[in-house]
C-alpha cells in the first residue's frame, strides 16, 4: 500500500461516549453483511449509530455495540437477521468478505448461539472494498449446507 493511501489508525470522535471492549483486535475474519443499499457502499457498510443518526436512550449510548458495524461470520446467523429485521425484504443482498485490520477493531460475540462480530471502524476506512454481494444468497446457503451434510 503506497504511504498516502494509508488509513490513520484513529476512531471517530464519538467513541468518547464510550470504552472498547478490552478484546478487541485487529484481526481478518471472514464474515457477512446484510447490505441495506443492495451495493457494497458506505451507506450499507455505515456503523449502528451512523444509521440510526444517534437517535438512542442514555443506556445505548454506553453500550460499545451501538457504534460497531455488525457481521455474522456463519451463514445461517445473517440470514436469521435478514428474516427478522424488517428494514431487509426479498431480494435482500448479502456481501462476503473479511475484516481487515487496516479498517478497525474486531470482537466475537462470546455468545455460543450467535457468530455476530462488532467491527468498529477507524476514521476514513472502506470496509466495503473487502466485500463483495453474493449473486444468489439462498443458493450459496443451500450449498453451504449441503457440504456440512456430505461431511458427517
Amino acid at each position: 500500500m503506497h504511504r498516502g493511501h494509508e488509513i490513520e489508525k484513529s476512531f471517530p470522535d464519538y467513541f468518547k461516549n464510550f470504552e472498547l471492549p478490552a478484546d478487541v483486535k485487529e484481526e481478518k475474519l471472514q464474515a457477512y453483511r446484510a447490505c441495506k443499499t443492495q451495493k457494497c457502499d458506505k451507506e450499507s457498510f455505515a456503523s449502528t449509530y451512523e444509521e440510526k443518526k444517534g437517535n438512542f436512550s442514555d443506556e445505548e449510548l454506553k453500550n460499545p455495540s451501538t457504534y460497531s458495524l455488525s457481521l455474522f461470520w456463519k451463514a445461517k446467523d445473517i440470514r436469521r437477521f435478514t428474516v427478522i429485521d424488517s428494514e431487509y425484504e426479498k431480494p435482500y443482498k448479502i456481501a462476503i468478505g473479511h475484516t481487515e485490520p487496516c479498517c478497525g477493531v474486531v470482537k466475537k460475540s462470546s455468545s455460543k448461539k450467535s457468530s455476530h462480530i462488532d467491527w468498529w471502524l477507524y476514521v476514513n476506512a472502506k470496509p466495503y472494498l473487502h466485500f463483495k454481494i453474493i449473486g444468489d444468497f439462498d443458493k450459496h446457503y443451500m450449498s453451504l449446507k449441503k457440504g456440512k451434510k456430505n461431511e458427517k
